[in-house]
Formats: structure tokens, C-alpha cells, sequence
């Protein structure tokens, strides 16, 4: 089994998936098969809560657990792209630490 790609998946508000997914096809990194801008993304539901050190804005209420309601991208690419891709959700996520999980594929 040779592992070339990754499943890519990024929590991220719906306004800002038209931006992230031009600047992924700009890059080539949505390209499967005979096919280009191949992403897809579902809305969800998740929780969270600020640890104690987290910025003032989001540690107002630490002692609540937050339910949220985003996007989960999911696309792939080759895995010597994740670094480029790190960089293009880091530069148009609007949070410090976005959650992403980069997800082995087995060919």
C-alpha cells in the first residue's frame, strides 16, 4: 500500500469557503482525477471551550462550553502539499488555531 494523499478537513464559517476554496484551486491542490475544484462541506455542530489562557475575547466565559455551529471542509491533497495547504487555511482562517486534521488515505 503506498500512501500518497491526505484527507484534509477544516472547520471554518461558511463565508469564508468561497475564499479558501479559489486559493486551494489557484495553488492546483483540488484536482482528483479528470475533475478540478473538487471540495465538499457539510454545516456542524461542535463544542468548545477556551482554556484559561486563551485571548481575552474568548476566555470571558471559561467555565462554559460553547456549542458552535460552522463548516467542515473536506478535500484532498498529495501529502508534500500540507505545509502549502497549513499556510492557505492559517492565512484565510479567522482564528489563530483553526481546527484542521490531515487524515492518511491509503491507495
Amino acid at each position: 500500500m503506498k500512501l500518497n494523499y491526505v484527507k484534509v478537513e477544516v472547520l471554518i464559517a461558511e463565508e469564508y469557503i468561497s475564499s479558501l476554496r479559489e486559493q486551494l484551486h489557484e495553488h492546483g491542490f483540488l484536482h482528483h482525477g479528470n475533475q478540478d475544484n473538487v471540495l465538499s462541506y457539510t454545516k456542524c455542530r461542535h463544542y468548545s471551550r477556551p482554556l484559561e489562557f486563551a485571548p481575552l475575547e474568548m476566555s470571558l466565559q471559561p467555565e462554559n462550553v460553547f456549542l458552535q455551529t460552522d463548516c467542515k471542509v473536506e478535500f484532498r491533497c498529495m501529502i508534500h502539499q500540507i505545509e502549502k495547504v497549513k499556510k492557505i487555511i492559517h492565512d484565510i482562517h479567522p482564528s489563530n488555531h483553526p481546527v484542521m486534521y490531515f487524515i492518511p488515505i491509503l491507495d
